[in-house]
């Protein structure tokens, strides 16, 4: 999640001037002094010189902060918890909604005419209140106003929701009650690596050598790796985190310390580093982990409780606002510009020249991607997974104690009621994929490949059918693959069925490549049944015995031949396909 509703203003040099947009999270991680290392004095010297002497094609980005890392940190506790403001308009309540600059906003704005309480708002000639939108781009400050009562409404993304909530929840006025998802993020959060990283497998450590990235900490950039790391079965222990003051040092320190192997940060900066950075390249982006981070909004129980009607009006007027912006998108550019004082050419650029369907650093969630998100117990991207993922990661990471519910704050009978009213609205967030696309992808090659996942079905003996009396895994395998197809929505993935050698010589080669095709073509045709994907989405590989892992090559080593025995599922970005 800014990634997940975050961005600040940047300026870059050298070369590219022009204003960037940030996302949040650059202020929840206090600044402090710069973690020191034992080392040699020379090697520091030598590493200082290097930084020194970059070349002039290399952007030098600047961020708000000066670009150092910092100590590992917490989140501040809550400060002062009060009711909620009763403030009125010409006797129609006012709704306190602070925004930050995202362009996921782009729809209230335009719906409200503008940040300022209007009876030209749509919420106010048609449901009754007001809406006063604020920016206040701190989530922290935006979390303590919300607990205070200043403001109804707490903006974040569905992972900061759940960072946030175990200290909301204390008490019973301001838990957190999430009604509506307004955006996916897509594109605008990504990591860049130099050297020989091409794909989130190439993160694990290699001769007891662990890769040293930097991000900003307890932040949607955290979420983002975390969850690609566990995909792809690597320890996050594993890895070398240094944390930066904010997202924009994140890149800048990269830029200028090449003993960093990657950074995990967003738009603009993966870009600029990436087309001026040589030996650089972007690993992932959320353009293809597309339902990975949610921008959501949350309102107080309270406040919940007592006007369930003006929830309901924020949530239709919000869905009317989505429907202006896809149709004047320019219009919704000069909205934002003037909002939050940034050039149109580049709100438009935010926002998308098609209103945030595939253009844009966020996709727009209409009714029925919301009702998807909320409602569907078969998505594998709804809310719950999202929520218990995030909740789960920032939990081992000690950040949080406990995690809450996802009852506790899921607000989805609101969307329900809703169900006649919006019957007729298509989903917008489905890309195309080729019939004959997966023709041109490399799976053995891993040309453009994103990451795989190793997983171990054991199958009986000959036999390609899952059997879950056999193997008790089986559904939670194939849970974890069909979150995987679903958090890589504009993606394919590639199915490889694999075998051990054990019977190599005597049963012949091409009969064990098909055993291996059917077992994995069992696998696709389960995740299909209850997850209902575009058929094109998938491909299906038999490798046999020709695909043993590294250092398991042994037929004779029975440990060697079950690790063989495994499905792998390969992420190729959409593009890589067309």
């Amino acid at each position: 999640m800014p990634a997940r509703g975050k961005i600040l203003l940047t300026v870059i040099i050298l070369g590219v001037v022009g204003f960037g947009v940030f996302r949040w999270w650059d202020k929840i991680a206090p600044q402090s002094k710069p973690q020191t290392q034992s080392v040699n004095v020379d090697e520091i010297k030598k590493a200082v010189q290097a930084a020194k002497t970059v070349p002039d094609e290399i952007p030098l980005l600047i961020g708000t902060n000066v670009a150092t890392l910092v100590d590992r940190s917490g989140i501040p506790a809550v400060s002062g918890v009060s009711d909620y403001s009763k403030k009125q308009k010409d006797g129609k309540p006012i709704v306190e909604f602070p925004i930050n600059i995202w362009p996921g906003w782009a729809p209230i704005i335009v719906a409200n005419a503008g940040l300022e309480p209007s009876d030209q708002s749509i919420f106010a000639k048609k449901y009754g209140f007001y809406v006063n939108l604020s920016i206040v781009d701190d989530p922290v400050k935006a979390r303590d106003l919300f607990a205070s009562g200043q403001s109804h409404v707490l903006w974040g993304t569905l992972d900061m929701i759940a960072l946030f909530a175990p200290e909301l929840v204390k008490d019973s006025r301001t838990v957190p009650v999430v009604a509506q998802q307004i955006d996916w993020s897509s594109g605008g959060d990504g990591i860049v690596a130099r050297g020989e990283i091409r794909s989130i497998n190439d993160f694990r450590m290699q001769g007891g050598k662990r890769k040293k990235v930097v991000l900003a900490q307890n932040s949607p950039s955290h979420y983002l790796i975390m969850s690609l790391l566990v995909d792809a079965g690597i320890d996050p222990g594993d890895i070398d985190f240094r944390w930066a003051a904010d997202a924009p040092s994140a890149a800048k320190i990269f830029v200028q310390d090449n003993t960093f192997d990657a950074f995990v940060g967003w738009s603009p900066d993966i870009y600029v580093v990436t087309e001026k950075l040589k030996g650089t390249r972007l690993v992932v982006t959320t353009s293809t982990a597309n339902h990975l981070i949610a921008d959501v909004w949350a309102v107080r129980n309270d406040f919940y409780r007592d006007h369930p009607e003006v929830v309901s009006g924020l949530v239709k007027g919000i869905f009317e606002g989505m429907d202006m912006v896809r149709k004047d998108p320019k219009n919704a550019a000069r909205a934002l510009a003037m909002a939050y004082k940034l050039p149109e050419e580049d709100c438009l650029k935010m926002i998308g020249a098609d209103g945030g369907v595939t253009e844009g650093d966020a996709h727009l969630t209409n009714y029925r991607e919301n009702a998807k998100f909320f409602l569907d117990p078969f998505n594998p991207a709804n809310f719950d997974v999202v929520w218990n993922s995030a909740s789960t990661i920032y939990k081992s990471l000690g950040t949080i104690g406990a995690s809450v519910p996802v009852s506790k704050v899921k607000a989805g009978t609101v969307l329900g009621a809703m169900s006649e009213a919006y019957k007729d609205v298509r989903d917008l967030s489905q890309p195309t994929f080729k019939p004959d696309a997966m023709m041109k992808l490399s799976a053995e090659a891993g040309a453009g490949q994103v990451l795989t996942k190793a997983v171990i079905i054991a199958f009986e003996p000959n036999k390609s059918t899952l059997n879950a009396e056999y193997d008790n895994t089986i559904p939670g395998t194939l849970e974890e693959i069909g979150k995987l197809a679903g958090k890589f929505g504009n993606a394919y993935i590639i199915i490889e069925g694999n075998t051990d050698a054990s019977r190599k010589g005597i049963v012949p080669t091409d009969l064990v490549r098909q055993l291996s095709y059917d077992r994995a073509d069992s696998v696709r045709r389960s995740i299909m049944d209850k997850y209902k994907f575009d058929p094109n989405k998938f491909k299906v590989v038999g490798n046999g015995w020709d695909n043993p892992l590294p250092g398991c090559t042994d037929p004779s080593n029975s440990d060697h031949n079950k690790k063989n025995r495994r499905v792998e599922v390969k992420v190729f970005p959409l593009e890589t396909g067309n």
